[in-house]
């Protein structure tokens, strides 16, 4: 696993991750890059969609249920291609592009969010 939370210790962690030959693949990361990544997120259409959805409408998803299926890879693949990697510090733009290589690489596998 991919780990941005060293130095957050105490504070929330998100992981994202799904499981290849049994093994948990994934990235950790500090909540904080998470909140910025799902913030630079836009309504479609005047409708939050897919994890925005969960993210800005319901405040759900692995919040309350950890870990919690991402219902669409793809769609939640598609959205965070949306972002304008260049307005996110650096930090947050390596963990938004490991985000966009794991979803790629795993379109097809059941994959998770963890909060905790």
């Amino acid at each position: 696993m991919d780990n941005f939370y060293k130095g957050f210790e105490g504070y929330p962690e998100i992981d994202f991750y799904t499981y290849i030959n049994g093994e948990k693949t994934g990235i950790e990361m500090w909540e904080g890059y998470f909140d910025s990544i799902m913030n630079e997120l836009s309504p479609v259409d005047g409708r939050w969609v897919s994890l925005a959805y969960y993210y800005h409408h319901l405040y759900e998803g692995w919040y309350d249920e950890s870990p919690w299926v991402i219902p669409d890879n793809k769609k939640a693949l598609e959205q965070f291609e949306t972002i304008d990697i260049k307005i996110l510090d650096n930090v947050t733009q390596e963990v938004m592009m490991k985000l966009i290589k794991l979803l790629k690489d795993n379109l097809d596998s059941e994959m998770f969010i963890e909060y905790s």
